[in-house]
């Protein structure tokens, strides 16, 4: 229908475009080229002339009939044109008509079956929605007798678990007040326990003062009887042997500077120990104080030339020299107070050609004093030292040496062949005075001590190496529960005892303090983390 109305419209332009060229073709547009003809002028004089020049007016004329000819009879040929368009445009809206009333027609047979199938759907649907909801009507009461079922096994136990929660509430309100009361009894027993431990502290802080006081007492008595010695041996000096006395005078006169200089400095060394001890530091972990040696007044060497001058000359009198004495080289530690000396002096005996002393059978041992060492007390109540046993000739070789002594014995006669085994056995002695003692030592820092203390025991004069006599006495005291026969490096005191401690009776701490396993149970009956005794941060 469309394509049929655009012919129409295009056939109804065109009619009325042809028509407005017919009706503006007329004769006096034909006429128009002969009237310019005739307008121009040839000559200077004008004319009138009714006269036309065109001789092809009359073809033009017929042309233009023939055209208007032609015109008319394409009019009447679009006109018919159009009329058979129009047929043919009937024909073809009569032709959709009856298209339109078949497909209305098979649209409402459609629509009548399509209802159909609607009513048809609608009622297998409710059909299917019954089964299933019949179906999920059947599976929901199951699951509602399930969780019914479920839900009174949950009541049941919730009822069980509020019975056993409210038994253990009780049982334990019981055993929180019990507790508590435990806690309070441990608390007391803590409080008490650290009232303990403070007094203790106290106590023991009180016994390690007083046993630093003790030493200092005992070193500042040591060396006040050292002056009154000296002024003995002065004074006897002065009055036996007046020629000598002035240069002895001065000599011992700046000796005994050094010394008061020195007992000074120990004094100091005393207080700075006795304020740390007061600021809290452990005794143990202080520096050692060795009292410095001081040198040897040769008192008894007086008195024997004494002696030996009222005995009448012999008949063959053998001039010999009264032999010097040797003093022992002591090792200055690192605790020795500075510009310390090492004492080597001794008394000069007159000259042989004025006395002629005969030699003695049995020389006797010069005397000599020991010097002290000052450590700090390994308990807190201090024990008494030994008693200094001077060592005679033959003195060591006594007691047999066994263990670990005999091995460094053995290396020390491996290494230096020179010397005999007293010899080696003194300086042994020596290496634990320096030490203070050879527990904790192996034996190669005992034989590279040993080699410090005879290379410091070279003079400066002499090529070789000095040793000690065997027949000298023992220069320093013994450590505490060291002993005299050289096993003092095998076992430890007992803090608490001070008896030996074997590995087996030995308590383990976590420390380096060591106590028999029956001294300690006292302690450990009320300490609570099994701390030790000794150790005030515990």
């Amino acid at each position: 229908m469309e394509a049929n109305a655009e012919a129409e419209r295009r056939l109804s332009a065109e009619e009325d475009e042809l028509e407005f060229e017919f009706d503006n073709m007329t004769v006096k547009e034909s006429s128009e080229p002969l009237q310019n003809v005739q307008t121009t002028q040839t000559e200077s004089v004008t004319r009138d002339s009714a006269v036309n020049t065109d001789p092809d007016w009359e073809g033009q004329v017929a042309a233009m009939l023939e055209s208007s000819i032609t015109l008319s009879e394409q009019y009447e040929l679009l006109k018919k044109e159009q009329k058979e368009a129009k047929l043919a445009e009937e024909k073809a809206k009569q032709q959709l008509q009856r298209k339109k009333e078949e497909v209305v027609r098979s649209n409402k047979s459609l629509s009548e079956k399509l209802e159909s199938v609607q009513v048809k759907l609608q009622l297998n649907n409710s059909k299917h929605a019954k089964k299933k909801f019949l179906a999920k009507n059947q599976e929901l009461t199951a699951e509602k007798n399930r969780a019914e079922e479920e839900k009174s096994r949950l009541a049941n136990e919730l009822e069980e678990s509020e019975r056993k929660l409210k038994a253990l509430t009780e049982e334990q309100n019981e055993e929180q007040c019990r507790w508590q009361e435990e806690l309070e009894e441990l608390r007391r027993e803590m409080q008490l326990a650290r009232k303990k431990a403070e007094e203790a502290e106290l106590e023991a802080l009180q016994n390690e003062k007083a046993a630093v006081e003790k030493q200092r007492d005992v070193a500042m008595t040591h060396i006040e009887a050292w002056y009154k010695e000296l002024s003995q041996y002065l004074d006897t000096l002065r009055e036996e042997f007046p020629q000598g006395y002035p240069h002895e005078k001065q000599r011992w006169d700046k000796m005994e500077a050094v010394v008061r200089r020195n007992q000074h400095e120990l004094q100091s060394r005393f207080q700075e120990v006795l304020q740390q001890l007061q600021n809290g530091r452990e005794l143990e972990t202080l520096p050692r104080i060795n009292v410095p040696l001081l040198p040897q007044v040769p008192t008894a060497d007086l008195r024997f030339s004494q002696v030996m001058q009222t005995f009448p000359p012999a008949p063959h009198p053998v001039q010999q020299p009264v032999p010097a004495h040797r003093y022992p080289h002591f090792h200055q530690d690192q605790y020795q107070f500075m510009h310390q000396p090492q004492y080597q002096q001794y008394y000069q005996h007159p000259s042989p050609e004025q006395y002629l002393v005969p030699q003695p059978l049995h020389q006797l041992p010069p005397h000599v004093r020991p010097p002290l060492s000052v450590t700090p007390p390994s308990s807190l109540s201090p024990s008494p030292s030994p008693p200094v046993q001077p060592v005679h000739p033959g003195g060591t070789s006594g007691s047999a040496p066994t263990g670990t002594l005999q091995k460094v014995l053995e290396r020390l006669r491996a290494r230096y062949p020179q010397y005999n085994e007293d010899q080696l056995t003194q300086l042994l002695r020596q290496v634990k005075n320096s030490r203070g003692t050879l527990a904790g030592m192996s034996v190669k820092e005992i034989i590279e001590e040993a080699g410090l203390i005879l290379s410091r025991s070279t003079p400066g004069t002499s090529g070789r190496t000095t040793t000690p006599d065997p027949n000298q006495g023992n220069h320093g005291n013994l450590a505490a529960g060291g002993g005299g026969g050289g096993g003092g490096g095998v076992c430890k005191p007992c803090l608490v005892c001070q008896n030996p401690v074997s590995p087996d009776s030995l308590h383990p701490l976590s420390c380096s303090h060591t106590i028999h396993k029956k001294c300690i149970q006292v302690w450990l009956s009320f300490s609570l983390d099994n701390s030790c005794p000794f150790c005030p941060s515990k």
